[in-house]
């Protein structure tokens, strides 16, 4: 019997899963096998040979939870953070390729290497949307956008170059915004004591000693945006104001995605993701209002997770092989 694995795998942990599929590509059933869970899979954090050795592990754990021979998988879709560009993705299937030889799987596997960002956005549209956008907003930030089969991006540029309306972004801006307070060059902000509580320091003066020579790691500041986020819900205005402009940057994300393809349009749905996003209802609403405002689609629930994307790039990729 033929089955699909999908593949979710993340800066910090990787899952997978095995789907039944009839040999026309059909779905038997839409539940997926039991999930596997694993440690992160992003080459360019974790370097090539842990990658490849962790993604044999899973791969092996979930045939063997599966119950299945490894024969019986004829597709294969892996979404990996941080297989941006297109060399990326060829050393990834090659992994793949050594892999399925070590497990003897099928060896007319049909495999399909892609961004994590992008199988989240298919798992998240219904199985009759062809069009999406994804707005992502946790320690960084970016956007991707389908339509008509042809994916856009906006974002993604890291700490130092982007990652507007993050948990960093929001975080940094905590940080200046109790310094230019501290200078009476801002109003005062419940901030100062939550920032210097939480960092353990006695005084402003010691952010200049935190923050250089070398500065801390980036989900560190990222963990100021729960500060700022509680902070809001006191009414603090700096806060509130830190909170609005993240919204104002993430809904420019989906803005710019329009720029890009006219075929984006009021009926685009658009899902959100990310902690951001998750713990902030003032953010939420703003980016909400502004979408709507401008025309730039409209915000939807999810259908399903990155895993059931993978799921169903692996399905579309061995259908149009064994359509041919």
């Amino acid at each position: 019997m033929p089955y699909v694995i999908g593949i979710d795998g993340g800066g910090t942990k990787t899952s997978c899963a095995i789907q039944y599929i009839e040999l026309d590509g059909q779905v038997v059933s839409w539940e997926r096998g039991k999930t596997l869970f694993g440690e992160a899979t992003n080459p360019q954090s974790v370097g090539w040979d842990a990658m490849y050795c962790r993604l044999k592990d899973l791969i092996s754990q979930a045939i063997q939870a599966s119950a299945i021979r490894p024969g019986e998988v004829v597709g294969i879709c892996a979404g990996i953070a941080g297989a941006r560009l297109e060399a990326d993705e060829v050393r990834i299937e090659q992994s793949l390729l050594q892999i399925a030889g070590e497990l003897k799987l099928n060896t007319e596997v049909v495999y399909t290497v892609t961004t994590d960002l992008y199988i989240a956005l298919r798992g998240m549209l219904d199985s009759k949307q062809s069009q999406g956008i994804l707005v992502i907003a946790g320690t960084g930030s970016n956007a991707i956008g389908l339509t008509d089969g042809v994916l856009y991006r906006s974002g993604g540029w890291g700490h130092v170059l982007g990652d507007e309306g993050s948990g960093y972004a929001i975080g940094l801006e905590a940080l200046r915004a109790v310094c230019r307070a501290y200078d009476y060059r801002e109003a005062p902000t419940e901030l100062s004591h939550m920032v210097l509580k939480a960092l353990k320091i006695s005084g402003e003066s010691e952010l200049i000693t935190y923050m250089y020579p070398a500065s801390p790691p980036k989900n560190e500041i990222a963990s100021m945006a729960k500060l700022v986020i509680e902070a809001s819900h006191r009414s603090d205005q700096t806060a509130i104001r830190i909170l609005q402009k993240a919204a104002d940057d993430l809904a420019e994300l989906v803005r710019s995605l329009f720029l890009k393809s006219r075929k984006f349009d009021v009926h685009t749905p658009v899902f959100v993701t990310g902690s951001v996003f998750t713990h902030s209802e003032l953010l939420r609403e703003r980016f909400a209002q502004h979408l709507k405002k401008d025309g730039l689609g409209h915000v939807q629930l999810s259908r399903g997770d990155s895993l059931d994307g993978a799921l169903t790039v692996a399905r579309e990729c061995f259908t149009q092989i064994y359509n041919q």
